[in-house]
């Protein structure tokens, strides 16, 4: 199946991408499952939804995407976890050996924007910067999990921008500031369980205007899907409508030459097999700003 969150009249739901269309199973559960944590959350749902007749209720005009979650209680998000990356980036950083262990930061909810909703663009900030990534969205609690158990708490995968404000992040010797700019984290369109994708043959590919800046295979990845997950385990709980941000490719705007950088007017795509295309043009924040 094909998840998504989406509003209908001002209505939160969740649904079915099913012909073109949406089945709304927020209507069908009669009002209990409104987001896709719940759903996530609720014991014996997921295998109700998977069972439950399907049939158009909106097309995909008449409603308008939400991040794949709305609410997640934590997005973690892997750092220069790819060889290809980890390589472009080594002499400007001064990076010696590959890491270790995973290098994590948080992301938060406030950064996250559906498909075709648009990301923004720092007023201050003159490197705002793309990076495609695969999703995971974790289905069931998982603490101190074996990485060959690990793929087994996965509740499906979806497109993931983690845009970047670089003169914030270069700013500070953390990277907080540089990853958690206001609606700078593209999250859709959809989350598809693990029976609708093949990991063999997974692969993201992020455009901008058009034009192919980044490709991945889950090979370039220095730790896998199933080892981030395992590793997170060890220190904390992974909960329900959790994400995993698992890393990007070389081909980053701020480390082209010449660079490639975002601006009012840019759009950009990322696409991973059997999942979809995340779509996000660009805004340039408007000042002064009104509250959200």
């Amino acid at each position: 199946m094909k998840l998504v969150s989406f509003t209908i009249n001002d209505s939160q739901r969740v649904g079915v991408l099913v012909s073109e269309g949406v089945f709304d199973y927020s209507a069908y559960s009669q009002g209990r499952i409104t987001d896709m944590k719940t759903l996530l959350s609720t014991d014996g749902e997921m295998e109700k939804l998977s069972h439950c007749p399907k049939v158009v209720d909106y097309t995909l005009d008449q409603i308008s995407l939400l991040p794949v979650v709305t609410n997640p209680g934590t997005i973690w998000c892997a750092g220069m976890n790819t060889h290809t990356h980890y390589k472009e980036a080594a002499d400007r950083m001064h990076l010696k050996e590959l890491p270790k262990k995973p290098v994590l930061f948080l992301r938060s909810s406030q950064t996250l924007v559906a498909s075709n909703d648009y990301l923004e663009k720092p007023a201050l900030e003159p490197m705002f910067d793309y990076e495609g990534e695969i999703a995971l969205i974790i289905g069931k609690a998982a603490r101190n999990v074996t990485v060959e158990d690990a793929l087994s708490y996965v509740a499906g995968y979806s497109c993931f921008n983690d845009a970047s404000a670089r003169q914030y992040q270069i700013n500070s010797n953390q990277i907080t500031a540089g990853k958690n700019a206001f609606r700078s984290g593209g999250f859709g369109p959809c989350l598809a369980t693990p029976d609708e994708v093949s990991l063999d043959t997974m692969k993201m590919e992020c455009r901008v205007n058009g034009n192919i800046v980044q490709s991945l295979t889950l090979d370039d990845l220095i730790f896998s899907f199933a080892e981030l997950i395992s590793y997170i385990s060890e220190f904390t709980w992974l909960m329900p409508g959790d994400v995993i941000v698992t890393g990007s490719p070389e081909g980053i705007g701020a480390l082209r030459e010449p660079q490639i950088l975002l601006n009012e007017g840019d759009s950009v795509e990322v696409e991973v097999t059997d999942i979809g295309v995340l779509v996000n043009p660009i805004k340039e924040q408007t000042l002064p700003c009104a509250a959200p």
